[in-house]
C-alpha cells in the first residue's frame, strides 16, 4: 500500500506506558507520537492531526475524560477515534468514556494482541468513510 504510515497519540502520565505501547505499535509500522497528560494531548491532536489517539483516563493537568470530551468538541479534531485505556473495575469511567465518544477500549496491562487487533480495526474502519 502507496499510503504513509498512520500517526498515533498516546497519552498517559506513564513514561513506561507510553514507550511499551509506542514500541509495539512501532512493531506495526505506525507512526507514534506521545504527550504526558490530557491537556497535551489535546494540544498534540490539534497541531499534529493524529489517526488515532490512545487515552488513559487518570492523568495529571486534565484527565482523559476531559480530554476526549475537549477533542470530540473540536470541529478540527471530533473526528479522531480515541481508544480508551481502563483498568479493571472501572465501570464508571467506561460509562463517562460511552458519554464523551470514545471509539472503543483497552484494558491494562496492555495485551499485544489485543492492542493490534483493536487498533488495526479502528483504523481500517475510519478509511471507509
Amino acid at each position: 500500500m502507496g499510503d504513509k504510515n498512520k500517526k498515533i497519540l498516546i497519552v498517559d502520565d506513564s513514561l513506561m506506558i507510553r514507550r511499551i505501547v509506542g514500541m509495539i505499535l512501532k512493531e506495526f509500522n505506525y507512526d507514534v507520537i506521545t504527550a504526558e497528560n490530557g491537556l497535551l494531548g489535546c494540544e498534540m491532536a490539534k497541531a499534529n492531526m493524529p489517526d488515532l489517539i490512545i487515552m488513559d483516563v487518570t492523568m495529571p493537568v486534565m484527565n482523559g475524560i476531559e480530554a476526549v470530551a475537549k477533542i470530540k468538541a473540536d470541529a478540527e479534531t471530533a473526528h479522531i477515534p480515541v481508544l480508551i485505556f481502563t483498568s479493571l473495575g472501572s465501570e464508571h469511567d467506561i460509562q463517562e468514556a460511552q458519554a464523551v465518544g470514545v471509539a472503543g477500549f483497552l484494558n491494562k496491562p496492555i495485551a499485544k494482541d489485543e492492542l493490534k487487533s483493536a487498533v488495526s480495526a479502528l483504523l481500517s474502519s475510519s478509511n471507509d468513510s
